[in-house]
C-alpha cells in the first residue's frame, strides 16, 4: 500500500514554531504564505561544516534530490511585536503547530 503525504497546514494559517527549531529565539510564529514539497538531497549535493556535520539533508528543489517526497516546507511571514520587523522563515512541517496571532505575540512576553 502506498501512503501519499499530504500537507498538515494551509496557506493563510497562523502557526507557532516549536522549541526545537533554530528560529525559536528570535521568532515565535508566523502566517503561512507558501508551501513547498521537500525532498532528500542527493549525497553529491550535500554540504558539510568543517567539523563534518551536514548543513542540511533536505531541499525543495527536486532536481537536486533523490526524487522521493519526504514532507513539506512552509514559508512564513513572522508575527512579532511592533518594535521588531517582520521577516521570512522557511521551516519544516514537523516544527510547526497551529496557533493564533495573540498566542504568538504573548509568547514574546510570557506572563508569570
Amino acid at each position: 500500500m502506498i501512503h501519499k503525504l499530504t500537507p498538515k497546514f494551509k496557506i493563510g494559517q497562523i502557526v507557532s514554531y516549536k522549541l526545537s527549531t533554530s528560529t525559536k529565539r528570535a521568532r515565535k510564529g508566523g502566517i503561512i504564505t507558501e508551501m513547498n514539497q521537500m525532498y532528500e538531497l542527493k549525497d553529491e549535493n550535500k554540504f558539510y561544516y568543517p567539523n563534518g556535520i551536514c548543513r542540511g539533508e533536505l531541499t525543495t528543489v527536486k532536481e537536486l534530490s533523490k526524487g522521493k517526497l519526504v514532507g513539506y516546507a512552509y514559508k512564513t511571514n513572522s508575527i512579532q511585536p511592533k518594535e521588531n520587523r517582520m521577516d521570512i522563515t522557511v521551516i519544516e512541517e514537523h516544527n510547526l503547530e497551529l496557533s493564533t496571532k495573540q498566542n504568538v505575540l504573548n509568547s514574546y512576553h510570557p506572563h508569570f
